[in-house]
């Protein structure tokens, strides 16, 4: 194999990666939104059992004395503030959605008539934009440690694996409630091997089937405001399963490649071979300047094809 043969290989290798890579992002995404709607408000649907939630920090304040505590929906995040400075959130269960109401100064533009407050919502400190024990942001901008945060399932706040005390993590868990929450529901320590010290907790995938359900039992979930967790549902792997359902781009570019007639076919593959030759060329550049190829630089490529795109199909200005 000659130099430039095995060159080629490499890109070849590194664009293949990367539109991978952009698979997964988009069904990690659509596991996160959990086939939320983005074009209508949640408020009306009440306190949603669970969502995607995210703070907007040019809307809220959330340090000092004036520091407020919002969460908004998808579609708002979209419709009501674009370009605004957000924070997103992950999941919350029981939400119901804050755009408009009295802690901001504007409307919301999918449904202007709320209530001042929603006086059911829950807000740990995530709302504030910071996480953990440490109460620092993600991503964190001072930390050099590469670590990854696990979510409490009672709290839902999130943790560094480093701050959540020293126990082992399993390889393989489904769930992780953390020692404070621990503390908080002692009747857990039954399911644990009676486990007398509190300390974080890694639970399968079907312990939630086995917790008792006999009247006493349910009446004391109720009274710790955890009755949530004999439902199954609840479960964020649940929701997640409900976005992860949904077809990806490049699965509903395959069926809709099948709808086209022959003529229509070629011009879209004869697109897709010169979008792929100009992202070898992109990509080569890296290589040869040996840089890690961002996030960021592949949407500035796809941002940068559809701007000659629109050029092309908008010709060029004539002055008459």
């Amino acid at each position: 194999m000659s130099a430039d043969e095995a060159k080629n290989k490499k890109e070849e290798v590194t664009m293949v990666d990367v539109l991978q890579e952009e698979e997964e992002l988009e069904q990690d995404a659509n596991a996160v939104l959990g086939g939320s709607d983005d074009q209508h408000c949640t408020y009306s649907a009440g306190y949603v059992p669970r969502q995607a939630l995210y703070l907007c920090t040019t809307c809220i304040i959330t340090q000092g004395e004036e520091a407020t505590s919002a969460g908004i929906c998808l579609a708002c995040s979209y419709k009501c503030h674009e370009g605004h400075d957000l924070v997103e959130l992950y999941t919350k269960r029981n939400f119901r959605c804050d755009c408009g109401n009295s802690k901001f100064e504007q409307k919301c533009r999918l449904e202007p008539e709320k209530d001042k407050m929603n006086e059911k919502n829950g807000y740990n400190q995530n709302f504030k934009g910071v996480y953990c024990t440490c109460a620092r942001p993600y991503p964190d901008p001072e930390d050099e440690v590469e670590d990854e945060m696990i979510q409490c399932i009672i709290c839902e706040d999130w943790y560094h694996t480093r701050h959540l005390g020293d126990v082992e993590i399993p390889s393989e868990f489904a769930e992780m409630i953390c020692g404070s929450c621990m503390g908080k529901t002692p009747f857990l320590s039954y399911y644990v091997n009676n486990k007398t010290e509190v300390e974080t907790t890694f639970w399968p995938e079907d312990w939630r089937t086995r917790l008792c359900k006999c009247e006493d039992c349910k009446a004391k979930y109720l009274e710790l405001n955890v009755e949530f967790l004999c439902n199954v549902s609840d479960m964020v792997q649940e929701y997640e399963k409900q976005g992860l359902d949904q077809p990806t781009q490049y699965e509903q570019g395959l069926q809709a490649l099948g709808n086209m007639d022959r003529t229509q076919q070629i011009e879209v593959l004869t697109e897709y071979s010169q979008m792929k030759e100009e992202l070898k060329s992109y990509l080569a550049k890296f290589a040869e300047e040996k840089k890690v190829v961002t996030e960021g630089d592949i949407k500035e490529f796809f941002e940068g094809l559809k701007a000659k795109k629109r050029r092309r199909m908008e010709g060029p200005d004539l002055v008459f």
